[in-house]
């Protein structure tokens, strides 16, 4: 997939963070992903409007704000080599969240998804146990994705991702065990909410906005 396959318009992206370099990195690869994004929907005949990259961006700022900054970077080496080798990653998640059992060919990544993704769940459940109300809410998929477990969805963010970039998340997470409970607080950041405590509350009230298309 070439750059040039997809034209975007990036007029009136004012919601776009830019506090510092981490923001930039981030949005980089938001956008690599949207790029992926749109023309994976665009081959199924299901295109998607610019309108709708604000909520896609609040999801994936939100999952890659728990990286380190040398983890963000090479994720981004990682779409950006997929990019120019006709790979799309966001294609490879959903395809794998449509079929578990087919994991990535190389041993190195699968013996690091397999370490990662326990830790994961046990982070998503400190989070859980703390947080029931939005760790609800995170579950909240399109009507055709409600029944992905949270084990699939863990494992389909880390299938495309190269076993260097996988021993990095592996660290990350093993140095924070709360890394689950980190990407939520900066996803109800972005509703106004300055704590989690008052997010939850919210959420119990059922006035706390559903994250779309996709779990933190």
């Amino acid at each position: 997939m070439g750059r040039g396959d997809i034209v975007l318009t990036r007029d009136n992206r004012e919601f776009i963070r830019q506090d510092c370099l981490r923001d930039a990195i981030i949005y980089e690869i938001v956008d690599l992903e949207w790029s992926m994004m749109q023309l994976m929907r665009n081959e199924q005949g299901r295109n998607l409007e610019e309108s709708e990259f604000e909520s896609f961006y609040q999801v994936r700022y939100s999952q890659h704000s728990a990286m380190n900054s040398d983890t963000l970077g090479l994720y981004r080496s990682d779409l950006t080599v997929a990019s120019h080798t006709d790979r799309n990653l966001m294609a490879e998640k959903y395809a794998y969240m449509k079929n578990p059992s087919a994991l990535p060919d190389d041993p190195a990544v699968v013996s690091l998804i397999q370490e990662i993704v326990p830790l994961m769940l046990q982070s998503q459940e400190r989070f859980a146990n703390a947080f029931p109300a939005l760790a609800a809410l995170g579950r909240a998929f399109d009507p055709e994705e409600n029944t992905v477990p949270i084990e699939v969805y863990i494992t389909s963010e880390l299938v495309g991702k190269s076993d260097t970039t996988l021993q990095m998340i592996l660290r990350d997470i093993k140095l924070n065990p709360d890394y689950i409970r980190d990407i939520f607080e900066v996803f109800v950041s972005f509703f106004g909410q300055d704590s989690l405590g008052k997010a939850e509350v919210l959420a119990a009230a059922q006035q706390m906005k559903p994250c779309r298309g996709a779990t933190l």
